[in-house]
């Protein structure tokens, strides 16, 4: 029913702490959000990383958000300075650390508990052992904190292999999530994008 409802009646939901209407607006423009990422940065991952940044500080900010524009118009100009803010960076290694460390201490104020924490590991373990055994083997090693070049490196593939596999598993796993976790897919899916993409 509430996804019938414009943006910005999703919008004053969301700084009542609608988490479902926040959901909703995060599947409306996620994939268009993605798209237009990618074009400018030809890279999957930090593609993602950036869409899903942008998502993070609008939850973060919903109480105070004050949008003069649509909401898409204003996603889109997130994008464009995510993308822009990536090229300035010197070293986008650092803004890696950095990306990764600001999604520890969101997660670290999301998750209410260790049983939240084991729940999702058990539900990766069951998708992973699902899935073919080049993207399982990926899985494990992205677990352990290997590069995606230590990755190739071992199992024999170019490093864009790799970052497709791991692709892929997320996009797998964030389905598997969604679907099993509805009411806290979005933590979850931050703390996937925090396992596998450092």
């Amino acid at each position: 029913m509430m996804e019938k409802y414009s943006d910005e009646e999703l919008l004053a939901q969301i700084k009542d702490d609608g988490r479902f209407a926040f959901d909703i607006l995060f599947e409306r423009h996620w994939k268009k959000l993605y798209q237009t990422a990618f074009a400018r940065l030809n890279d999957d991952v930090i593609a993602q990383d950036v869409v899903q940044e942008i998502f993070i500080k609008t939850w973060q900010r919903r109480k105070t958000l004050n949008i003069h524009t649509s909401f898409e118009n204003y996603l889109l100009s997130a994008v464009r300075f995510g993308v822009i803010s990536h090229f300035r960076s010197k070293k986008a290694n650092e803004l890696q650390l950095q990306g990764a460390l600001e999604r520890i201490t969101l997660l670290e104020d999301s998750i209410d508990s260790l049983t939240d924490y084991l729940e999702l590991e058990n539900t990766l373990d069951e998708a992973v052992n699902c899935m073919p055994e080049m993207l399982k083997k990926v899985y494990l090693l992205r677990s352990e904190n290997l590069s995606i070049k230590a990755i190739a490196g071992q199992l024999g593939l170019a490093d864009q292999t790799v970052k497709n596999y791991i692709a892929e598993v997320s996009r797998r796993l964030r389905i598997i999530i969604a679907e099993k976790h509805p009411e806290k897919h979005l933590t979850y899916a931050v703390l996937l994008l925090a396992l596998l993409h450092k």
